[in-house]
């Protein structure tokens, strides 16, 4: 399988545009904005955990990545891209946290 290259300035200007429409939904949907960027925030972060193989042991890592290196690559290129998009639901946090 190929790895997938999608600059790092194309992925936080798609998470920027998920944040707005978010933002939209919340004016629309009368939901609180800070609960879905906390949420989305977990959410992301769970997902990259899961794909890294980090909730796993050594051993088993290893094992996985012996038996098939492609695929493991595959799935931490994609846990670095769902970290990637999760930078901008991180900052937003962390200025409401400093804000508040």
């Amino acid at each position: 399988m190929k790895k997938i290259k999608i600059p790092k300035s194309q992925l936080l200007i798609v998470s920027i545009v998920i944040m707005m429409l978010f933002y939209l939904i919340s004016i629309v949907a009368n939901y609180d904005f800070n609960t879905i960027i906390w949420y989305s925030s977990i959410i992301l972060t769970v997902l990259a955990i899961i794909l890294s193989g980090a909730l796993v042991s050594g051993d088993r890592q290893r094992g996985n990545y012996h038996s098939s290196p492609e695929n493991t690559n595959q799935a931490l290129n994609y846990s670095q891209i769902i970290l990637i998009i999760a930078i901008p639901f991180y900052l937003v946090l962390l200025l409401q946290y400093l804000i508040n």
